[in-house]
């Protein structure tokens, strides 16, 4: 009897550290399989974050469509230290609220969809990016949090657009906003239960020591709502993107660190710091946080030409030339052959006053690339303010050469043209340009610059009362 007593106490001992153990590898797995995305809509300086996870080795990844929709730029950050620009978008269905994006990647640690509903009572965690910009702010790096939750269980609502029927699984924890189209973990299996769509806030009554209203809070509520995994296995399937049922995440490989982690996540998180800041027109604290993280990723990583190329952009956009024209120097030292890095310096240099330095960086640009329509531009503007008016009337040639479409090009040539005393050639140029856009002639500033300029030039206005175009951002 005390043998049999023994044997169970050890066999109880044994299997509890076990537990432990694959509770450990399962939270482990799901941030690493929980990314970051950010969708930047250009028009209107708005940013979205939000999260999502992948659900294949090969970069499949799963998020909300009212995340990534109406983005003009999209970026992704996988294991809080690498930065996937402009992923290739896979699928978007606004109605059920799923988009599945491909980011090409070495390796891509996965999670498995569960191919059944979770039943009423199990465990699960919810691992995504709520709060993330508060988070930064206050210095820390980028990072995934893992927030616990029960399932309450399975409830009918309405999909997003059409209003038709459509399940999900409810659960309470106190979730936030940024863990939207981050998964909902079953702690038991480690697959997906469900993907997390939206959390419900309530207002409170707030009142005075008397009971009297003085006014309303916005609370949480701990209730959340996930599209279920069945959903999105069969929605998947549907665009061939992922094989019912879903395979298993077993055979997935642990999480291995890449080289130096801590450099790569404070670039990472520099650089969504940076992408923040551009977008809330140059918001300068957030740029001088970034600077802070690509220093500190420098110290472990200093051969990395991304650092030093990105605090050359994140100076520049403070207006510390300086700063930038040093930034840069060092960034193309490590990469001498992107021509893209030599025409930031360039007009790193443009701006610190020294012209002659810039103008080298940008034939090495050119030379680099001869079909840069942005370095063509910026390398006129440039030569123009040397007094060098014919070198700069050529570069605006070749910028249109390079892009007939270019309204900038275009409009600076004429005004080149203008200047040297070409007006009847100048119009030339600013009426083909007008007759060829068309329609879209109206629609923007330049077009409408150019058609003042024929009127002004028609009726001998001096040139010396208009000026050029602001070609840095030109792209």
């Amino acid at each position: 009897m005390l043998h049999v007593l023994i044997t169970a106490f050890l066999l109880f001992a044994l299997a509890v550290p076990a537990r432990a153990g694959q509770r450990e590898d399962i939270f482990r797995q799901a941030k690493a399989a929980t990314a970051l995305i950010v969708a930047v809509n250009e028009a209107n300086h708005s940013i979205s974050l939000g999260s999502g996870f992948f659900v294949d080795a090969k970069g499949l990844l799963v998020t909300n469509a009212h995340v990534i929709q109406e983005s003009t730029r999209l970026y992704v950050y996988v294991r809080d230290q690498e930065v996937y620009r402009a992923p290739d978008v896979a699928a978007v269905d606004a109605d059920l609220d799923l988009a599945a994006l491909r980011v090409q990647g070495t390796w891509i640690d996965h999670l498995a969809l569960a191919a059944e509903n979770p039943q009423e009572g199990n465990e699960v965690i919810a691992v995504g990016y709520p709060r993330v910009t508060d988070i930064l702010q206050m210095g820390f790096t980028l990072h995934a949090t893992v927030m616990p939750a029960n399932v309450s269980g399975l409830v009918q609502g309405q999909s997003r657009t059409k209003g038709r029927a459509a399940g999900f699984i409810q659960t309470t924890g106190l979730l936030n906003f940024g863990n939207s189209g981050g998964p909902l973990v079953r702690t038991d299996s480690g697959e997906v239960a469900g993907l997390v769509v939206t959390t419900v806030p309530y207002l409170e009554r707030v009142k005075d020591r008397s009971g009297v209203a003085i006014g309303s809070v916005t609370m949480k509520s701990g209730i959340s709502y996930s599209i279920p995994a069945p959903v999105i296995l069969q929605w998947l399937a549907s665009h061939h993107l992922l094989s019912w049922p879903s395979p298993l995440a077993r055979t997935q490989r642990p999480v291995t660190p890449v080289a130096k982690p801590e450099a790569n996540r404070s670039f990472a998180t520099g650089h969504l710091l940076q992408t923040i800041a551009m977008v809330l027109h140059g918001d300068s604290d957030l740029l001088k946080l970034a600077i802070h993280h690509y220093h500190t990723a420098a110290e472990s990583w200093p051969d990395a030409p991304c650092i030093a190329r990105n605090l050359g952009l994140a100076y520049a956009s403070l207006e510390q030339w300086d700063k930038a024209v040093q930034a840069y120097d060092k960034a193309m030292a490590l990469a001498p052959d992107d021509a893209e890095l030599f025409t930031d310096a360039a007009l790193a240099w443009q701006r610190a006053g020294r012209a002659e330095e810039a103008a080298a960086l940008y034939r090495t640009a050119l030379r680099l690339s001869p079909n840069s329509r942005r370095t063509h531009i910026n390398l006129g503007n440039l030569l123009w303010d040397m007094d060098r008016l014919e070198d700069a009337t050529q570069e605006f040639r070749q910028a249109l050469v390079v892009d007939p479409t270019s309204v900038i090009a275009a409009y600076n040539l004429g005004l080149a043209l203008e200047a040297k005393g070409l007006r009847e050639e100048a119009i030339t140029v600013w009426e083909s340009f007008l007759a060829q856009a068309g329609s879209a002639a109206d629609k923007e500033s330049a077009h409408s610059k150019m058609q003042e300029g024929i009127s002004r030039l028609k009726t001998a206005i001096p040139v010396d009362l208009v000026g050029r175009l602001n070609s840095d951002s030109a792209k």
